[in-house]
């Protein structure tokens, strides 16, 4: 009954687009557009909107201050990223992503029509719509419609082969283990067990 934890189980970690993605949309981004804005009142001679009238100060303050708030807010979001996990019990599949956690009874899983996907052949499969999650390009986490109109627990990445797990019950989910087709045989096989017993 003691969970099962095995490396091929566990969720495939974010990869270099989606961190490369994240810093450029929580630092590099927001430092641009704030210099592009700080360079407008020097290039029109406008000084009375500068900290005390000095272009220095106001880009150390302001760049400074964006740097601190900017770099915090990249490296909560990078470690919660980090954070994926998958745990299999005799009754329950557990999925935690970033901030997101979904706990789904293996009873309410279709277990005969789960398939090991690819989102580019099986487009219906595709996550459209964010719900509660969190989404960059190579990174989707949490709460997502599907193009099929059904609403999803989605933990998945950049791979090409994710594992679709249809339930009878309020959702379906969309995950990306190491080796989908391992977990698949294993969710299975302790179905079959539990019908038995």
């Amino acid at each position: 009954m003691s969970p099962v934890a095995e490396p091929r189980f566990q969720l495939v970690p974010p990869g270099p687009r989606a961190r490369a993605w994240l810093f450029t949309l929580c630092l590099l981004l927001p430092l641009a557009l704030t210099a592009a804005t700080l360079a407008i009142p020097v290039l029109t001679g406008n000084a009375t909107s500068l900290v005390g009238g000095s272009v220095p100060l106001t880009v150390a303050l302001v760049l400074g201050g964006l740097v601190l708030l900017c770099g915090a807010l990249w490296w909560v979001l990078a470690r919660f990223m980090r954070r994926q996990a998958l745990r299999v019990s005799a009754d329950a599949l557990e999925v935690r992503s970033s901030f997101y956690r979904c706990t789904t009874p293996l009873a309410e899983l279709k277990l005969d029509q789960a398939r090991v996907v690819d989102l580019d052949e099986r487009t219906e499969l595709k996550p459209t719509l964010k719900t509660n999650g969190f989404s960059i390009p190579g990174f989707h986490s949490g709460w997502f419609l599907l193009r099929n109109r059904r609403r999803s627990f989605v933990a998945i990445t950049d791979g090409r082969r994710k594992l679709w797990l249809p339930g009878s019950g309020r959702h379906d989910l969309l995950i990306e283990p190491a080796d989908p087709a391992a977990l698949l045989a294993r969710l299975r096989e302790l179905a079959m067990h539990s019908g038995r017993g």
